[in-house]
């Protein structure tokens, strides 16, 4: 995983271990994002898709990324 992301990831994926997706429901962290419905770590879905993007988006590789 880049090191650019990490921080966002590791976020991301503490937030949905403690959702009631994965604690009431006993489902695995990778099917709680698939289903997309956690309001819980929408925050935390939104940052690393953004952190993600913006390592594709060539004007960002260019000017670095935004501080949110």
């Amino acid at each position: 995983m880049p090191k650019a992301c990490s921080e966002a990831a590791l976020s991301l994926l503490q937030c949905m271990e403690r959702s009631d997706c994965c604690v009431k429901d006993k489902r695995s962290v990778y099917e709680c994002l698939k289903l997309q419905d956690d309001e819980e770590c929408k925050a935390q879905r939104n940052a690393y898709y953004m952190c993600k993007h913006s390592q594709l988006n060539m004007r960002t590789r260019i000017r670095g990324t935004r501080a949110y």
